[in-house]
Formats: structure tokens, C-alpha cells, sequence
């Protein structure tokens, strides 16, 4: 009896030391469910070309997102981590991306001392090069339409590399293929970047080669599309002045250059105002030169909602088709456009 009293208390102990073993990696480890939620109501002239509308509108300021992101320790510094992210539209729960289930980003990498290393679905270098520099944000009344295509903005197959900040250099690189035997170039595109900040000034730098596609029936992988930006801001008080250029060459896309400039003025802690010019030049007749207004507004009801304001003018050339809301597909058959929107942002 004492045998068998004595092995339970043994067992009991080797229990107990498991379980706490268990919390305390579990302690070492985190995983966050996250999501941004963005509607608002959107009047525009020329919605057809010809009509004004009125439409509840999916993201004014902020994509709606929801996901999920973790980390863990692995000790010596370094952590696994991982993303998880789907867009979709509040005004009818469609996915951004239909058809899949994580269409934003989908990684795994490791951080540490180094830097980050991930893999996977994930931003470009040329979009984190750009976004913080547009006076907009990641608004749809903005400039991210012209400078990253959504085809640009999100990259299938990617191995990214973000270096920790070094004297105020932060170094980043990617590359990734389409996956085709014998053929590595096709669908592959390859990304340099860096950031500088110093007190009131900073600047951004990219570069971005991208080849065509092998298939069944079509090979362009021999055929290339290169972009280079950069752009810089300067923080004077509350003020934030804000410039760039864009330049894109090569076969796959036309010819263009994107100028662009703006500030963002904090008004209070919880109120902030916006405004930029976009202009497009191409010797394209499709491409043409238009050019984009923008104006906004963002107001903090609390630490997780905002109501924003967002004003906009496109003046199109002969063939141009620029949309106030930039990620609007109605043709504007060379006509100019009015819009303004205003909405919400929850996150939680």
C-alpha cells in the first residue's frame, strides 16, 4: 500500500511539474485576433461616366481587415511568428479576395537580433516604402491606386527580409517566384528598400523588377515590369510635409511617372487634416496624365474609433480614367469626377 501510495505521489509530482512546465511555455508564446472595420456613406458625379451616385461604401479610410497574429520564444532572442489576414467588404460581408481564405497576408518567419525573415503571402517592399510617405495613409481617396496596384501591394511566394534599425537605416529585401519547373523567372519578382529617419526628416527608397508569367499556351517571363520611388517627409510643429516620384518602365506595363505631394496637420491629439496632389504623366494615350485632389479629415471618438471626412477631384485627360475613390472600377471615359465620403473606423 505504501508502495503504491508513494508511486502516486510520484506520478502526481511528475504531473505537476509537466503542467507548470506547460504554462510556463505557454507564457513564452501569444496569439492576438485583431480586425479594423470601415464603411461610410460615398456620393460621386460620373459614377458611369455620365450618372452621379450614392452608395454605402466598403473602406474610406482603412481597409476592413480581420485576422489573427502570434508570436513565440524560442530564448537567445529570437521568436517565431506568424500572420493571418483576411480583407472583406462591410457593406456585404464578401471576401476582398474571393476565393481565398487568407487573401491580405499569410507568413510564418522568425525575429530576432538580425532582423525578421518571413515567407509566405505578405506586403511588398514597394508598398512599405510608399504608404507612410503618401499624406493619405492607406486611405482610398489617395494615391495608392497609382503608386502600388493592388496587384503590387500584396506578393504570392515572397521571402522577406526587414533589418532592426541600424543608426536610423532600416534595409529591407524580397524575392519570389511563380513555382515553374525549369523556368525561375517566370512570375518572379525581386524587391530592395530601405527607410532613413533623423529627427524631423526622413526618406524612402525602392526598387521593384517583376517578370511575366509562363503558361499553358503564353510565356512573358522574359518580359519585365521595373518600378523605382522615392520619397521623402519633414515634420515642422504639428505639420508634416510630404513628397514623391514614381517611376515605371519595362514591357509589362506602361510607361509613367507619378509626382506626388501633401502634408497632414495634427489639429489636437484626436483631430488630424489631410491633403494631397497626385499627378500621373504617360505618354500612354490609355495612361494619360491625369491628375488626383485630395482633402480628409480624421477625427478620434476613442482609442478605437474614428469618424473621418474624405473629399476628392480627379481631373482626367482625353483617355485617362482615374476614379476619385481609387479603387473604383467605373469608367470615366475621359470625364472628370467629384466625390466625397464620409464614415467610420472601428478596431478591435
Amino acid at each position: 500500500m505504501r508502495r503504491q501510495s508513494r508511486s502516486k505521489v510520484v506520478e502526481l509530482g511528475a504531473f505537476l511539474v509537466l503542467a507548470c512546465a506547460s504554462q510556463g511555455a505557454m507564457a513564452q508564446s501569444s496569439v492576438t485576433l485583431y480586425g479594423i472595420l470601415d464603411v461610410g456613406l460615398q456620393y460621386t458625379t460620373r459614377a458611369d461616366g455620365q450618372h452621379s451616385a450614392i452608395n454605402l461604401q466598403n473602406y474610406g479610410n482603412i481597409p476592413t481587415i480581420f485576422g489573427m497574429r502570434g508570436s513565440e520564444d524560442l530564448g537567445g532572442g529570437v521568436s517565431a511568428i506568424f500572420e493571418l489576414s483576411q480583407s472583406f467588404s462591410m457593406t456585404n460581408g464578401m471576401a476582398g479576395l474571393p476565393g481565398e481564405a487568407f487573401g491580405w497576408q499569410s507568413y510564418a518567419g522568425l525575429k530576432g537580433g538580425l532582423g525578421k525573415v518571413t515567407a509566405g503571402r505578405q506586403f511588398s517592399v514597394l508598398f512599405d516604402e510608399t504608404v507612410t510617405f503618401d499624406p493619405n495613409y492607406f486611405a482610398a481617396y489617395g494615391g495608392q491606386a497609382q503608386l502600388n496596384p493592388l496587384s503590387d501591394i500584396i506578393v504570392n511566394n515572397a521571402i522577406k527580409y526587414v533589418s532592426n534599425n541600424y543608426g536610423g537605416f532600416v534595409f529591407e529585401g524580397l524575392v519570389a517566384t511563380g513555382g515553374v519547373a525549369g523556368n525561375f523567372r517566370s512570375g518572379r519578382t525581386l524587391e530592395i528598400g530601405m527607410q532613413y529617419s533623423h529627427g524631423p526628416f526622413s526618406m524612402s527608397a525602392a526598387l521593384r523588377q517583376k517578370n511575366g508569367a509562363q503558361t499553358a499556351t503564353v510565356d512573358t517571363s522574359g518580359q519585365t515590369e521595373e518600378i523605382g520611388v522615392i520619397a521623402a517627409a519633414y515634420k515642422i510643429g504639428a505639420a508634416t510635409l510630404l513628397a514623391g516620384v514614381e517611376r515605371t518602365t519595362g514591357d509589362l506595363s506602361p510607361v509613367k511617372t507619378v509626382i506626388w505631394g501633401g502634408g497632414r496637420y495634427d489639429v489636437s491629439p484626436d483631430f488630424q487634416v489631410r491633403a494631397a496632389a497626385y499627378q500621373t504623366l504617360s505618354n500612354d494615350p490609355q495612361t494619360g496624365n491625369p491628375t488626383l485632389y485630395v482633402a480628409g479629415a480624421v477625427y478620434s471618438l476613442s482609442v478605437r474609433t474614428q469618424a473621418y471626412l474624405n473629399v476628392g477631384f480627379s481631373r482626367n485627360s482625353a483617355h485617362s480614367s482615374q476614379t476619385v475613390y481609387e479603387y473604383g472600377d467605373a469608367p470615366l471615359n475621359g470625364a472628370h469626377q467629384f466625390g466625397v465620403m464620409a464614415g467610420i473606423t472601428h478596431r478591435f
